[in-house]
């Protein structure tokens, strides 16, 4: 498996029609990582500070290779990517941080979950399945994702705090496959750092940790 911070150039019209349909820009990593279901997040960055370039942190089977994306010229700004080995061991403690979209099924219907309150207990019913336990964790609105193709939304919430592992197995498969759903939106994808690292995502982490 590898992680990767994918760099997109917002200031590109083909980056700014895909990032108003997530479906395509899916379909854009998958072309690249030739992946069925990797995961991503879209960093939350003030775009005036980095000049406009977007990271996008994706987790996939196969290193990213933008040469098979088929997006024109400038599309990309650059890719780095690790392969993605972190010790994971029961009883060992993260700091998370998770971009996710919580819902409930109410006779065969999704509705979004609407109260921090509930938030933290919808994460907490994820917990289990996937080998983890929660020690804190707050949550913040991030509004909704649109996909203006299909004239639809999807409600993100961003979740930060510290987990316990619990059971080995499953909480690789949640760290390469994502929790929850609306993961072809760009949510899903669990970062976990530990706590003596002073970035914000486990790819910087790994990053520095091979140049020292």
């Amino acid at each position: 498996m590898y992680i990767s911070k994918v760099m997109i150039n917002a200031k590109i019209p083909a980056v700014r029609h895909d990032l108003n349909s997530p479906e395509i820009f899916y379909d854009t990593i998958k072309t690249m990582t030739g992946d069925a279901k990797p995961v991503y997040r879209i960093e939350n960055v003030p775009l005036n500070n980095t000049d406009f370039i977007q990271p996008v942190v994706v987790v996939s089977e196969s290193k990213p290779d933008i040469k098979k994306s088929g997006k024109p010229l400038g599309y990309f700004a650059g890719v780095e990517s690790l392969e993605y080995n972190i010790p994971v061991r029961n009883g060992m403690v993260y700091k998370f941080l998770l971009k996710a979209n919580p819902t409930v099924k109410i006779f065969f219907k999704h509705y979004d979950v609407d109260t921090d309150e509930a938030r933290i207990k919808w994460l907490e019913t994820e917990c289990s399945p996937n080998g983890f336990e929660l020690i804190d964790c707050k949550c913040m609105d991030d509004g909704y994702i649109i996909n203006r193709d299909k004239g639809a939304k999807v409600l993100s919430v961003i979740f930060e705090g510290s987990l316990k592992v619990s059971d080995e197995n499953k909480f690789k498969a949640a760290l390469f496959n994502g929790i929850g759903g609306a993961r072809s939106s760009g949510l899903g994808l669990l970062s976990v750092e530990s706590f003596g690292c002073k970035n914000r995502n486990i790819a910087e982490e790994m990053k520095n940790s091979v140049q020292n």
